[in-house]
């Protein structure tokens, strides 16, 4: 299969992921840089809240009644608008009527408006075209797979969600009736209702909505929030769209590392939720036209927030904390002055009480048990503060252009200290909880900060972009502003005044356009985001290019191994259940081969028969207690991958241990790849 045989499957992706999103914001009188920019994140929060709400009462859960789920709630947000806009129309100025939620005036002179959906355009188009590029050559082939463990959870649970028609995060569990429990399923419900819609594969649907995830949902969230924080100008969007790919830490890491597939859709969705909070806190350059718009929205993206992954959740209560502190001085200082009522200033103090209480409940109870927080501190504090500020984490190269522009972006903070600092704040949050978890001794206090991703070093090392960016595009925005001003300089004397010029320069002064200063500043933003490319993305590269190579001795699943799997559909009959180990691979005969299987996880729990199979399976011929939980779940099947696993543990699966080392009655070999085999039982008849 080829990318171009992906057309269907990414027609498909951007469908799902927008388009329902989409049709609720515009219904709700959303427009422009908004509408876009929220789209994905309401439809995650729609697909994963219907997918609970489904499997409560028991319907499907499938793309028709996510698109008419979709088309209703648009239909109750044109209601909603309208009565709306019924008991406000008196109070709200003419532009603003019919339009809430729009993102203020386009800082454009009318004639050149018409260019603004361009702008936007290119500054998305530019990080997607450099993410999808990087994303393609590490994948390889639409169909390939990450050679780590955490995949067979992920690829089984999509496949899991689209034969069950169920996706409840409240039950996804492990995907055995034994082990149903919460898992957060935002993005296997994404997935799985576009392999649903037609993808070939779960591989080839995994593969695409990853790249739409990296490539243009984390661009558009960047470019959100950077227009929370300095405004809707012109250089800014295209500075956050070409800098957000110029990070080796995110969106490349979380698909280089794990594979954590819900990671990377909740961060990706990170920076909008927080430009929503600085919305809903009044501290946004573009204003809102009502308190209740950004609210109202933060509410419809959080869902979808917390159920790609509840750590991102913490992550924006961690990061919005200098911000509902500046909102608090803020008032304090208008209340002190007299521009602020004192019922507001007890409002916001009560507010700023609730945050902090609601934070702390939740930093301390949504977090992993420490049996499943085994990463430990890696280098000293020194070395990881030099990583924060040349946005190199986990020891990759320096981003000489982040390193540059992060200074220069402090030193433009530090001059306007009064209006900013909380921006460096959040930029600090998330340094001290990087360096916490990779230097830190061992302890309560680096578990208390850092428990919540399991004290792991590359879960918060990929949410520094999302703080780094604001003040690297700040930097950048400063550098911009030097160069058109120098060319306007020259231009206008150029014209004007030649004898205050240099000599050498007259003559080329003399013959500049006007909008000189326009294209150098433009393409000083190419320049910088190209420059960015070198360097420190070359080792995330590389373990891209490498964990998706399928081999003869790959991590998970080797060339024979997945030959047998896709050998499997023609041999096995749909109704019967394959006996596999997880650790090595063989239970992905479910996500590839589309047939069940034992331990559709490395980790959960099996009942008393599922376990009894994984330990005596292989004894049919004499153990009279085999056949009968044979015949009962159909498990005729065996698949035999060799004894390395990409997990090693205890021996829960000794049942599988000697097939292919001995002769074992019973037993026939039914399919060989090399040294890797499919057994079917012949002592059950």
């Amino acid at each position: 299969m080829t990318w171009w045989q992906t057309g269907p499957t990414l027609a498909g992706t951007i469908l799902i992921f927008f388009v329902p999103g989409l049709a609720i914001l515009a219904a709700g009188g959303v427009r422009r840089l908004n509408l876009i920019c929220l789209a994905a994140p309401v439809s995650f929060s729609l697909a994963s809240v219907l997918g609970i709400a489904l499997g409560r009462v028991n319907v499907p859960f499938n793309p028709a009644t996510y698109l008419g789920a979709g088309a209703a709630v648009a239909v109750l947000s044109f209601v909603g608008r309208m009565v709306w806009l019924r008991r406000r129309s008196s109070h709200l100025p003419d532009r603003d009527r019919g339009v809430l939620g729009a993102n203020g005036a386009i800082p454009l002179a009318a004639s050149r408006q018409r260019l603004w959906p361009l702008l936007v355009a290119a500054s998305v188009s530019i990080p997607a075209i450099i993410v999808t590029y990087r994303y393609v050559k590490g994948f390889g082939h639409p169909d390939s797979l990450s050679q780590t463990f955490d995949n067979v959870y992920h690829l089984n649970a999509i496949r899991y969600i689209a034969n069950t028609q169920d996706g409840s995060s409240l039950t996804l569990g492990n995907l055995t009736d034994a082990s149903t429990g919460f898992y957060p399923a935002a993005m296997h419900d994404l997935m799985a209702l576009v392999f649903m819609f037609g993808g070939s594969s779960v591989m080839e649907v995994v593969n695409v909505g990853t790249i739409v995830i990296g490539a243009i949902i984390w661009p558009l969230s960047c470019i959100f929030l950077v227009t929370r924080i300095v405004g809707n100008q012109a250089i800014a969007i295209l500075c956050a769209g070409v800098l957000s790919a110029g990070f080796s830490s995110f969106p490349y890491l979380m698909v280089a590392f794990g594979v954590l597939y819900p990671n990377h859709a909740a961060i990706a969705l990170l920076p909008v939720a927080l430009g929503l909070v600085i919305e809903v806190l009044g501290l946004a350059r573009c204003r809102p036209s009502s308190f209740w718009a950004p609210l109202l929205a933060l509410a419809l993206v959080g869902p979808g927030l917390v159920l790609a992954h509840p750590s991102a959740l913490v992550a924006l209560i961690g990061f919005s904390t200098p911000p509902v502190l500046a909102r608090l001085i803020l008032s304090w200082r208008s209340y002190r002055r007299g521009k602020e009522t004192g019922r507001a200033l007890l409002l916001w103090t009560a507010a700023t009480v609730v945050y902090v209480v609601f934070g702390l409940v939740v930093w301390i109870f949504i977090r992993p048990s420490l049996a499943a927080a085994p990463w430990t501190p890696f280098q000293s504090n020194a070395r990881a503060l030099g990583e924060i500020l040349a946005s190199a984490p986990m020891g990759t190269t320096a981003a000489w252009v982040m390193l540059g522009l992060t200074i220069i972006g402090t030193y433009v903070i530090a001059r306007r200290l009064g209006q900013y600092w909380w921006v460096l704040g959040m930029y600090a949050v998330g340094g001290a909880l990087y360096v916490i978890v990779s230097s830190w001794t061992l302890g309560d206090f680096r578990t208390f900060w850092t428990g919540v991703w399991y004290n792991d070093s590359f879960r918060l090392a990929a949410l520094l972009p999302v703080v780094t960016l604001p003040v690297a595009v700040m930097g950048a925005q400063w550098l911009t502003w030097r160069v058109r001003a120098l060319c306007d300089y020259l231009v206008l004397n150029g014209r004007t005044d030649p004898g205050k010029l240099a000599p050498v320069v007259r003559p080329l002064a003399a013959r500049l356009p006007a909008v000189t200063g326009v294209a150098a500043s433009v393409g000083l933003v190419l320049a910088l985001g190209a420059a960015a490319q070198g360097g420190t993305l070359s080792n995330v590269q590389q373990r891209l290019n490498t964990i998706f190579e399928t081999t003869s001795n790959s991590y998970l699943l080797t060339t024979d191994e997945t030959a047998l799997l896709h050998a499997v559909p023609e041999i096995v009959p749909a109704t019967d259940l394959v006996v596999a180990n997880p650790r090595t691979g063989g239970s992905l005969v479910y996500a590839i081969s589309d047939r069940r299987t034992l331990a559709p996880h490395i980790f959960g729990n099996r009942t008393p028969d599922e376990q009894y199979l994984l330990d005596h399976w292989d004894e049919a011929a004499y153990n009279d207690k085999v056949c009968p939980i044979v015949k009962k779940l159909k498990a005729y099947w065996a698949l035999d991958f060799g004894d390395f696993e990409v997990v090693p543990g205890d021996e829960p699966f000794i049942g599988l241990r000697d097939l292919g080392k001995v002769s074992v009655p019973g037993v026939e070999a039914v399919k060989t790849e090399g040294k890797v085999h499919l057994y079917r039982v012949t002592a059950c008849g």
